[in-house]
């Protein structure tokens, strides 16, 4: 049996004459090749009959013209100037009072040479308290408020990132 295609090469009248001759033997012996012949013709000349189309030289172009031609709307989120420079100036400050309270526990130191006497109990406790307990506080205190900021400003946003990109 032929194939599909060199049946339509010998409807269209461009087939070779090995293909015309298995053809002519086909139809005069097989009932079910006559058949399928007759139905493959009718559709190539139901296809003949048909109009072609011309397909258009700006096809693209009036297609890009058909469509709607709004431009994307941009929105930019700017980060507030003063929050940044508040978060400067706070972590500025913090570092400065922690470097400041280390370098007067490292340096202050008391000379034997220097004794006034302390007419009140109380002043003497109170300086006590200001050299040991105090200074011991504020490096403690500082330190605490560093890693909470540089928990939430910089531990946080990594790990958020970071689940982000694996989840």
């Amino acid at each position: 049996m032929l194939t599909d295609e060199q049946i339509f090469d010998i409807l269209d009248g461009c087939a070779d004459a090995e293909i015309l001759q298995k053809h002519t033997h086909l139809l005069a012996g097989s009932v079910v090749y006559q058949q399928y012949f007759n139905e493959l013709a009718a559709i190539h000349f139901d296809l003949a009959d048909m109009p072609l189309e011309k397909t258009s030289a700006d096809f693209t172009a009036n297609i890009l013209a058909a469509l709607p031609s709004e431009k994307p709307v941009f929105v930019i989120a700017k980060k507030k100037k003063w929050s940044a420079k508040f978060m400067y100036g706070f972590f500025g400050t913090m570092i400065g009072v922690l470097i400041t309270t280390i370098l007067v526990a490292i340096f202050y130191l008391p000379s034997s040479e220097t004794t006034i006497e302390q007419p009140n109990q109380v002043v003497e406790v109170f300086n006590d308290f200001i050299r040991s307990y105090f200074t011991q506080i504020a490096i403690l205190l500082n330190l605490m408020v560093l890693l909470a900021l540089f928990d939430r400003k910089v531990l946080r946003p990594y790990f958020k990132q970071r689940s982000m990109r694996l989840g």
